[in-house]
């Protein structure tokens, strides 16, 4: 192709962080010395995060040759069916838009064209990348989506199938990325949307909560439930590990779900005043249900391995059907912790394991998954 241009019980059991393989000699990470080509892909990433989710990609797919092409963006060949961790968006690359102005949205509106299969219903997004010198672009991308969407709507060829993102994740169709990685240029490509890394912009969940919730946490919550894709229904039953305060009962009591808190610690006091909640102050690691439970939450400041030793039993014994959880990661090696918590909950019998590091995570990664 040619370049595009410019716990007591079982705690002895738990493995220790000590139990990683010695650390994998991978050298620095690989800056892009040519520009990206048609058909490879276009990952961002939280600023910062370029070089986990590269070394991400070197430790699992080594031969997508992957590398940083600048601030929270990476590119690589296809991955097949794996979902990087640390990536919060992606798109396999049509081609590259450029100019200024009308120039620019000629050139991106004839690139979503042709990268549009026939007939297909389609949105537009156009993004910058989460840094503090990309931030400065965010209304020239919103311009840009505007306008290219104006070209569209003109265009008889794509008036009557260009659609909201809402509306695709109803009836389905093809998510257009447009993502301005500097002034002037736009990378152009899509997927659909149910193949998408996130059905956000940027993958940039900007989750909306209601006045009284703990922001972050309730936050947190909302967007992995997003990434699942579900949510608990009312009455259904659901244990929150390590709750105090109490941020993620609080969203699933908003659901009218059936919350057991597990924490020797107290909520917060308005919690108590809710129904459906039963607090137990026992430690995570002790704490036995009963019986098998629709949902288990955890979300607690633990040494990454030993949550994910926990997490694994629940599915082993069969005490739980959903899992979502927070992990916390270590400040290092962090691609290869992640590759060692996947082994850990996969062993315990999750399944459908899906790992991302969300836009309301900081050093720590979401699971979502199931069992059996």
């Amino acid at each position: 192709m040619a370049p595009l241009g410019r716990p007591a019980k079982e705690r002895a059991q738990r493995p220790a962080e000590s139990d990683l393989p010695e650390p994998v000699r991978l050298g620095p990470p690989r800056k892009s010395d040519r520009n990206p080509i048609r058909g490879e892909w276009l990952w961002t990433t939280r600023d910062g995060s370029e070089h986990d989710l590269w070394e991400e990609l070197e430790l699992v797919a080594p031969k997508s040759n992957p590398r940083v092409l600048d601030r929270a963006l990476v590119v690589s060949h296809p991955l097949g069916d794996y979902e990087p961790t640390f990536a919060r968006q992606g798109f396999p690359i049509e081609g590259l838009a450029f100019g200024e102005g009308d120039a620019l949205a000629d050139s991106a509106a004839a690139l979503v064209v042709r990268a549009l299969p026939l007939g297909v219903r389609f949105a537009v997004q156009a993004w910058v990348p989460d840094t503090d010198d990309g931030n400065l672009g965010a209304g020239v991308a919103d311009a840009l989506e505007a306008a290219v969407c104006a070209r569209l709507s003109a265009n008889p060829a794509t008036s009557a199938r260009l659609a909201s993102t809402d509306s695709l994740r109803r009836e389905g169709g093809h998510l257009i990325q447009l993502a301005l990685d500097q002034p002037g240029r736009a990378f152009v490509g899509g997927t659909p949307l149910v193949q998408a890394h996130s059905p956000f912009p940027g993958g940039r969940a900007r989750m909306r909560v209601g006045a009284g919730k703990p922001s972050r946490a309730a936050r947190k919550v909302e967007e992995a439930l997003a990434l699942l894709g579900a949510q608990p229904s009312p009455g259904e039953s659901c244990v929150d590990l390590g709750a105090a305060p109490g941020g993620w009962s609080w969203v699933l009591l908003e659901k009218r779900a059936r919350v057991i808190a597990v924490d020797p610690a107290k909520l917060r006091p308005d919690l108590y005043e809710r129904r459906g909640l039963r607090h137990v102050q026992e430690s995570a690691f002790t704490f036995e249900p009963d019986e098998t439970v629709d949902w288990l939450f955890c979300d607690m400041a633990w040494r990454p391995l030993e949550a994910a030793a926990l997490l694994a039993k629940w599915a082993r014994r069969h005490w739980a059907r959903m899992l979502v959880a927070n992990l916390k990661l270590p400040m290092k090696r962090k691609a290869e912790m992640v590759i060692r918590l996947r082994e850990v909950l996969a062993e315990g019998g999750w399944t459908r394991i899906r790992m991302r590091q969300l836009y309301h995570d900081r050093d720590e990664i979401t699971v979502v998954a199931a069992r059996g």
